[in-house]
């Protein structure tokens, strides 16, 4: 049956639009070390490949895009060259090598993402080369989940082509707003036609899965504008839909400086074009799954949503979860045999390190016992949207959990107050309008958090909201 559409109080929405993570991982990026090093990595690969029928999740970062759009947060390399390319495959073929070695006989992939930056900066040559280069050591499963982020003002149908053949069955491609006035302040000149033209193209070709980013928050952002952004992306009728915050983070991104000459959209204004996507995105048949993702009810994200089986990593919610996540590429983040490792932030010095046929990493964490745990009830909030202790239990093989978190869960019934979940004394559950804050609910379990506010410290996450 489907779900009765959100409508959540403006005013709740402005009181709760704190900052706080959005748990890709957890611990989260700022606890990781620069003393994880490639010794640590190999131990942790050395550890996955004790289970070699176990499937693999393959991230691949592609930094390359020809314009920088001033609102990104991504970690790109702006290069007008598609030759540069050429040596950077280069480095990854040595990675995956590397990688392939460490991991033994382990091969099978679930779930393989190519993001970026923009991949399809790539000739149909260049795409054709780095699948291949997957292919010899990696085999995707026939039900795997292939995706990939495309540009629709680069996209070519010869590139559309080409990942139909390859076997790529999902695209997610930005939009962000399609208000002129908008796209001229973020530099973002991307037409409705140039969109429209390339889901049908992916759609005639077999590509069914349709994933569109759109940005609340930007420069110059109007509701009325907004509201008609939301018209047509909908009528466009994608499988899924990503509605994010604009995060504004100079002190990262100092290109988005120049972003400080227009007119920001303040809380309350942020809070009303948020309010008014998920208005319209429920009535368009769109469900919450969680955050400030959307599907529609005939998606596998809502199927699995409602089976308990979602997943979240380093590339969002996934429905074809794997135990260990393979990160490959400048920037990248893998999640192996419970470590985090993180390559090198910039192209120069990730292909350093593999020009001396080392493994690339520069940072990463390996997971505590009382991380484990702390992750479990995190993904448990973000996937299952809900905490049975039993089941907890029951999984970790533990009898303390309740104890353990007696502080947390007294925590929680502020927000059991407010009709985000229905808490009992060993079970919660997450409302529909709960999904929306997810990463409310998840912060009252992060300890390093805890910390760091006690002590007035630590790094600045975006909104919530």
């Amino acid at each position: 049956m489907p779900e009765t559409p959100l409508h959540v109080d403006v005013e709740v929405l402005a009181k709760l639009a704190v900052s706080g993570p959005r748990y890709t991982s957890y611990p989260t990026a700022p606890e990781w070390s620069d003393d994880f090093g490639e010794s640590d990595a190999k131990a942790a690969y050395e550890r996955a490949s004790q289970h070699p029928d176990e499937s693999l999740s393959i991230y691949v970062h592609l930094p390359f895009c020809s314009r920088l759009c001033l609102y990104c947060g991504c970690t790109v390399e702006i290069n007008g060259k598609q030759s540069r390319a050429d040596s950077y495959l280069d480095a990854v073929e040595k990675e995956i090598a590397l990688v392939a070695d460490s991991l033994g006989g382990r091969r099978r992939v679930a779930q393989l993402h190519w993001g970026g930056g923009t991949p399809t900066f790539l000739t149909t040559t260049q795409i054709r080369r780095l699948f291949t280069m997957l292919s010899g050591p990696f085999d995707l499963e026939p039900d795997a989940e292939v995706s990939i982020e495309v540009d629709p003002h680069v996209t070519t149908r010869d590139q559309v082509e080409l990942l139909a053949e390859l076997g790529f069955n999902r695209v997610s491609m930005g939009v962000q707003d399609l208000d002129p006035v908008v796209q001229e302040a973020v530099r973002r000149d991307q037409t409705l036609e140039e969109t429209t033209s390339l889901v049908a193209s992916c759609r005639e070709l077999g590509i069914e899965g349709i994933n569109v980013d759109l940005m609340y928050g930007l420069p110059e952002q109007t509701l009325a504008g907004f509201d008609r952004t939301l018209d047509l992306v909908s009528d466009l009728r994608p499988n899924r839909l990503a509605v994010f915050g604009y995060a504004h983070v100079p002190w990262l991104k100092p290109s988005q400086k120049a972003l400080e000459k227009y007119a920001l959209p303040d809380a309350t204004q942020r809070t009303n074009l948020f309010s008014s996507a998920l208005r319209k995105l429920g009535d368009a048949g769109y469900v919450v799954v969680g955050l400030d993702h959307f599907a529609l009810e005939s998606d596998p994200m809502v199927t699995a949503l409602r089976a308990g089986t979602l997943h979240r990593n380093f590339m969002g919610y996934a429905t074809r979860p794997a135990p260990d996540m393979v990160g490959l590429g400048m920037s990248a983040i893998g999640d192996v045999a419970g470590s985090f490792i993180q390559n090198p932030r910039d192209t120069a010095s990730y292909e350093s390190m593999l020009a001396k046929n080392h493994l690339p990493v520069a940072r990463g964490l390996q997971r505590s016992p009382e991380d484990e745990l702390r992750r479990s009830m995190i993904l448990s909030l973000m996937c299952r949207m809900r905490l049975d202790l039993d089941e907890l239990e029951s999984e970790l093989e533990r009898s303390d959990l309740a104890k353990h978190f007696a502080v947390e869960w007294s925590e929680l019934q502020s927000l059991a107050d407010q009709g985000f979940c229905k808490l009992s004394e060993r079970r919660l559950d997450v409302t529909p309008t709960g999904r929306l804050f997810l990463r409310h609910m998840a912060m009252v379990f992060d300890e390093s958090l805890r910390r760091r506010r006690e002590g007035n410290d630590g790094p600045r996450f975006s909104k919530t909201l």
